[in-house]
Order: C-alpha cells, then structure tokens, then sequence
C-alpha cells in the first residue's frame, strides 16, 4: 500500500477517534484513591446507592459502609452492578453524612397509575 495523502488523512483520522475516547484507568484509581482519604472515617467509607428496577420501583439513599480501600470500593461496585435490573448509581460519602440520610422508596408504576397516567416500563 502507497502512502498517499488520502491513506496518511485515513489513518491520521484513525488514530485520532482511537484515542478521542480513551479512558485512563490509572487516573482514576488515582483519584478515587484521593477521594477514598479525604472520606474516610475509623477506616470506613460509606456508599450512597439507588436504582431503579425493572418493575418500576424506585430507591435512593441506600447506605452500605465498606472499608476504605480501592479495592473493597470496586468489588462492592462490581456486585452492585452484577445483579443490575435496571439503571443503578452511588456515590462515595462520609460514614456521618450518610447516617443522616432518609431511604426514599417509591413505586413509580403504581404512582402512574393512580393518578391516572398511562405508564410502561421498558426492558
């Protein structure tokens, strides 16, 4: 294959959309590292987690204490998205914060349906 301009546009294009969009795991092991030192508490951190799941029911401010390590972090993250039934998040909070925190518990399908509204839940 010749190097023309078009094929040297080609692959400098290539190049370009392969490292647009790359992700830098160490950098972020880094700044969770970071994050998981400014949180931590008695070597404890807490997570604030919620979901949705697939029959519409609603949780947020879930409270579950980890140790404060990189790896405890992940492998409870790992889980927590293994049994998945629909959109999931957390964040990482201060044990005293999160003690103050409210569980919220919502059906959203049954809410949709007594007032009135048509409602479908999506897989």
């Amino acid at each position: 294959m010749q190097l023309t301009r078009t094929n040297r546009s080609l692959i400098r294009r290539l190049f370009r959309e392969l490292n647009r969009n790359k992700v830098d795991f160490l950098a972020q092991r880094i700044e969770r590292k970071r994050q998981l030192a400014e949180l931590e508490e008695g070597g404890m951190v807490a997570i604030v987690h919620g979901g949705i799941d697939c029959d519409g029911g609603r949780w947020d401010n879930r409270v579950s204490l980890v140790p404060a390590t990189i790896t405890a972090v992940e492998q409870w993250a790992e889980r927590y998205h293994a049994q998945a039934e629909g959109p999931q998040w957390q964040r990482l909070e201060r044990p005293s914060v999160a003690a103050d925190l409210v569980e919220d518990d919502r059906d959203l399908a049954l809410e949709a349906f007594e007032d009135g509204h048509a409602h479908l839940l999506c897989a």
